[in-house]
């Protein structure tokens, strides 16, 4: 299944299209049923929301409501959106610029609400034999002692590269906590005392918004990694990662969220939620 960007040549009449093509029986069939659904965005970081919509052939999105339309080819509308599916992915990617995309093969699943989730999987450029395969996507902003992903991995040795000092004072702020925090006489681990890492964790592309304690901890962070954009992702403060049921009981409608904490042990962690465990770090930046 792949996006087909058309109208390559005509961008003073609107720019480049994308329509799907070879879709599977029951995406069609869903989106014939639904006529319009919302699209979310697959990206390095994670799931994104945005402004685009699948549409079916036979309908539109016209200020808001879903109307009649004559399209002949499935598609992504952009809407209100400055840019298309096509410059989004670009745009999250990092992929070079000043060049058409022919195909972005994609893989499409759906959330509760019955959004598409568009997963990018490689580009093939207009007038360009060779196609870019993109990097996977799983647990992305996790590092843990289960699951230590590429992205943080790539980050990490990027920061050694670049700031070698920068890293090596955070590598030491780190391993310092972890040794304080292990103390037998060490009894209780407040969400205060995780936050003193805060300006390290800066050095490594992670930017803790205020703490709130309201809802979750740091709703206004963020995560800038490599040459990618900035990904704004709420950021929950807790000694160990079980402590996160609350959140998953009470706030029904989850977004991705980031579990900061001293110690991971949730064996399955819900969807969407990744999970910084301190000492996995200490122990990884130490090495």
């Amino acid at each position: 299944m792949h996006l087909q960007q058309t109208k390559a040549r005509s961008r003073a009449t609107g720019g480049p299209q994308y329509w799907f093509e070879g879709v599977p029986e029951h995406i069609r069939g869903h989106l014939q049923r639904k006529k319009a659904c919302p699209v979310i965005l697959m990206t390095p970081y994670g799931p994104v929301e945005t402004p685009f919509t699948a549409v079916d052939r036979d309908h539109k999105v016209k200020k808001g409501r879903i109307v009649k339309a004559n399209a002949q080819h499935d598609r992504i509308q952009k809407g209100e959106s400055n840019e298309s599916i096509g410059e989004a992915i670009r745009r999250w990617f990092a992929l070079r610029g000043g060049i058409d995309f022919e195909t972005v093969e994609i893989e499409i699943t759906f959330d509760k609400q019955s959004r598409f989730i568009l997963v990018p999987l490689e580009v093939k450029w207009r007038r360009r034999a060779r196609r870019e395969v993109l990097p996977p996507v799983s647990a992305p902003l996790s590092f843990n002692s289960q699951h230590q992903s590429d992205l943080w991995k790539r980050q990490i040795a990027e920061c050694a590269r670049s700031k070698p000092d920068a890293l090596n004072w955070v590598a030491s702020q780190f391993k310092r906590f972890v040794e304080q925090h292990g103390h037998p006489k060490t009894v209780r681990v407040g969400e205060e005392d995780l936050l003193r890492l805060s300006g390290a964790l800066d050095h490594l592309g992670l930017q803790l918004g205020p703490y709130l304690r309201k809802g979750y901890d740091c709703p206004e962070s963020t995560f800038r990694f490599l040459e990618f954009p900035e990904y704004p992702c709420p950021v929950e403060i807790k000694k160990r990662s079980k402590g996160f049921g609350y959140q998953v009981k009470n706030y029904l409608r989850l977004p991705r969220v980031v579990v900061f904490c001293l110690d991971h042990d949730v064996v399955h962690p819900p969807e969407h939620v990744d999970v910084v465990e301190v000492r996995a770090l200490a122990r990884h930046l130490s090495s």
